[in-house]
C-alpha cells in the first residue's frame, strides 16, 4: 500500500511576465510595473499597461501601505496550513496607489483594523528560490 504524502503548500508558477517580480521578491524587493508612456503604476504583472497598452518598466515599491480590507480564515481549505490558523488575508493599498492581495503576519495581526499601516516582509517557502511578500502591522 502506498504511503500518503503530507499536504504541500502551493507555490506560484513563475512565467516570463512575472519572472522579474519573483526575482525581486527573492532579493527582498517588492517590484511594481510602471508604464513608460503614461506613467501608470500597476499590479499584478502584465504584458502591457492596462490604460494605454504601453511598454512597462519595473520599479521598486516603498513596501508600505494601508489595510483596505481583510478576512480571517479559521479552517483552511489546504490542510498544509492548519498549523497557521487563524490566517489573515488582506488587501493593501500600497503607497504607490495599487491594491495588492496578501497575508498579514506577525504577533499583533489579531489587532488589525481597516486603515492600519502595514509594511512588506518576505516569507521563506519550501522552495529556496521563492519568497512570498506578506505584510505586518507597521
Amino acid at each position: 500500500m502506498a504511503e500518503a504524502r503530507a499536504p504541500q503548500k502551493s507555490l506560484p508558477k513563475i512565467n516570463k511576465v512575472d519572472q522579474a517580480y519573483w526575482e525581486g521578491a527573492a532579493a527582498g524587493k517588492l517590484l511594481l510595473q510602471k508604464c513608460k508612456s503614461c506613467g501608470k503604476v500597476q499590479f499584478f504583472p502584465r504584458v502591457a499597461c492596462v490604460d494605454c497598452f504601453g511598454d512597462l518598466d519595473w520599479i521598486e515599491s516603498k513596501g508600505t501601505g494601508k489595510v483596505h480590507t481583510f478576512t480571517l480564515v479559521r479552517v483552511p481549505r489546504n490542510p498544509a496550513f492548519k498549523e497557521e490558523v487563524p490566517i489573515y488575508y488582506i488587501n493593501v493599498i500600497l503607497d504607490e496607489g495599487v491594491i495588492m492581495e496578501s497575508r498579514l503576519v506577525g504577533n499583533s495581526k489579531e489587532k488589525v483594523k481597516l486603515g492600519d499601516r502595514v509594511k512588506v516582509i518576505f516569507q521563506e517557502t519550501h522552495n529556496p528560490g521563492i519568497k512570498l511578500p506578506c505584510f505586518e502591522l507597521a
